[in-house]
């Protein structure tokens, strides 16, 4: 019987464990326990009753924060991207305040979700379907979830009170409060309240403090409880005000329209404590501020005027309090990051910092807005911080809003009731030289749709969208709106050239973009096309549309683009091969 022990166990002469098997099976348990969160990537932490908690999710999203302005973000810098992975080449699908939050919420591009602009007919919230959404799949996952602030453009007009699904405690702010820093109103889970009034500089009321508090008192809340929680937090900076809360008239407007000059979008009123705060910055170097030499590019740039200088006075007025208005957003962090360590929540927090889109400071002539996919609006901040994640590390691989949900599903065990576009960046973030060959779609408007804008030998371009499609949007960009946010953009002025017999109809500027190892190519509907070479040429100075060397480069983008601007799911998310090198 000894020798039979010993043949089949191998442990021996002495057919004797040194473990019992009630040992043994306590040491694998303890092992597996080990190995599930590395497998899962999600770690677990212990409440006070020890019982597993799976991570919480923390998403802090800012309103139209270009790329540059991260560096004036100390305390966000050192606490999340210090911490955590920031990724290099982060890009809005549509850099555009209402599409791009539909995407972060259902995890689809425009062209699936149907969100294709700000407003009615082509978008705006109404035109999301909230069943189908990140905070009901994270509620049925056993999350505690809420949301403070804005919400995808429109929310609140039609009915203030609703409580869109899938929130278990909801601050939304309603439309159109959400654009002033004093005097908004928040429906706080059904009941509408109002914060300050307009005309009076209340700091205990500023609404980006209103909102840290409000955030920080919920992560307290939830150290308390069992469930994980899932807080998506919304401010409205840098995003400007609404033009009427800042004593701005219609007297203000006709002499702008009058007197022909470039809009500029005025900055939303800073925290008080830090007005003039950067009162002497100057706009950063960039050779494509005002570029001189446009030829390369499509009509609507390219008669653009110049900016003099006292439109660039105007630009700079705004960049600085714009600036000025991210540092309350900047203390913000902190003191949502200082509440999760000190109620032992942190270690167990995933935290998303990012911002819908960006803007333009008279990059190509423009002199504000956004729209575009090109830099200065089309890339965003991205940094994600959490359980596995690399710290101080950059992110090389191309990502996009498209891939918040996924990623959020991803950390949560959610289950989406959709096709997902995006893919998770876990992986991503727990090894950022990680690198795949997948493109990233960029879309708007009219060129947000199924059928693709034909590209050269594929046919004749369409002139204004196929039959029934609304073109308000693209033809409103054309004339000079790259803002689009109704009562919340500066007033309408020429940006061009005139027709002597009267203004000429614009033509819609609607697009879809395909970014690819180091390119970005963009068409429009009206056939007008851009593409760049971004390793050479980072500003976008020169278009290579129309230069022989890059011809298999564009002809291999194009034909990729009329399969990726139909994607559902999966497709979306498939590698290309790599694009043919400059000859």
């Amino acid at each position: 019987m000894e020798t039979t022990s010993t043949a089949k166990t191998g442990m021996g002469t002495t057919g004797r464990s040194p473990l019992s098997g009630m040992a043994v099976r306590s040491a694998l348990l303890g092992l597996l326990l080990l190995l599930l969160p590395a497998a899962t990537g999600c770690l677990v932490q212990n409440d006070s009753q020890g019982k597993k908690k799976r991570p919480n999710v923390l998403v802090v999203m800012t309103d139209d924060q270009w790329l540059e302005s991260m560096r004036v973000m100390s305390r966000t810098r050192k606490l999340l991207g210090d911490e955590g992975v920031t990724f290099d080449r982060y890009h809005p699908s549509t850099p555009l305040c209402c599409p791009s939050r539909s995407t972060y919420l259902s995890g689809q591009f425009a062209h699936n979700n149907g969100v294709r602009h700000n407003s009615a007919p082509q978008g705006g919230y109404d035109k999301l379907d909230e069943k189908k959404t990140l905070p009901v799949w994270m509620q049925k996952a056993g999350y505690e979830t809420s949301h403070i602030g804005k919400y995808p453009n429109g929310y609140g007009r039609k009915d203030p009170e609703h409580v869109p699904p899938g929130w278990d405690e909801w601050r939304g702010s309603v439309d159109p409060t959400t654009y002033q820093m004093w005097g908004y109103k928040l429906n706080e889970n059904g009941k509408v309240h109002t914060y300050g009034k307009p005309d009076e500089e209340d700091p205990k009321l500023y609404q980006t403090d209103v909102y840290r508090d409000k955030g920080a008192d919920f992560i307290k809340r939830q150290a308390e409880g069992d469930k994980p929680f899932f807080l998506s937090l919304a401010f409205l900076a840098p995003h400007g005000e609404n033009i009427k809360a800042q004593g701005e008239n219609s007297g203000d407007r006709q002499d702008a329209r009058r007197a022909k000059r470039p809009a500029v979008g005025p900055a939303p009123r800073p925290a008080p404590r830090h007005k003039g705060e950067f009162a002497n910055e100057k706009l950063p170097e960039n050779p494509a501020y005002s570029e001189s030499d446009m030829r390369d590019k499509p009509a609507f740039l390219k008669n653009r005027p110049e900016l003099d200088s006292e439109t660039t006075e105007r630009i700079t007025e705004s960049y600085r309090g714009r600036l000025e208005s991210l540092l309350a957003v900047d203390e913000a962090v902190e003191k949502l990051m200082n509440t999760l360590k000190s109620t032992g929540q942190l270690d167990n927090t995933y935290v998303l910092f990012t911002a819908d889109n960006g803007f333009f400071f008279g990059e190509h002539r423009v002199p504000t807005g956004k729209f575009l996919p090109h830099g200065a609006s089309g890339q965003v901040p991205m940094l994600l911080r959490g359980p596995g994640i690399a710290a101080g590390q950059h992110s090389k691989e191309l990502t996009s809003n498209a891939d918040l949900a996924a990623t959020i599903t991803d950390i949560g065990g959610a289950d989406p009731d959709l096709a997902l576009d995006g893919r998770s960046l876990l992986p991503y973030g727990r090894d950022p030289r990680k690198r795949s060959d997948r493109p990233v779609l960029q879309e708007i408007a009219e060129g947000a749709r199924r059928t693709p804008t034909a590209g050269p030998g594929h046919g004749k371009p369409p002139a204004a969208g196929p039959p029934n499609d609304d073109v308000s949007a693209g033809r409103a960009a054309g004339a000079g709106d790259l803002d689009q946010d109704g009562e919340a953009s500066p007033p309408a002025a020429s940006q061009g050239k005139q027709n002597r017999k009267g203004p000429r109809k614009a033509r819609s500027v609607a697009y879809e973009a395909i970014r690819a190892d180091r390119y970005l190519y963009i068409r429009y509907v009206t056939g007008a096309r851009e593409l760049y070479d971004l390793a050479t040429d980072p500003h976008e100075l020169t278009s290579r549309h129309n230069d022989p060397d890059y011809a298999k480069a564009r002809t291999f983008l194009d034909r990729r683009l009329d399969k990726l601007q139909g994607c559902v799911g999966e497709e979306c998310r498939e590698e290309i091969p790599k694009v043919p090198e400059p000859e």
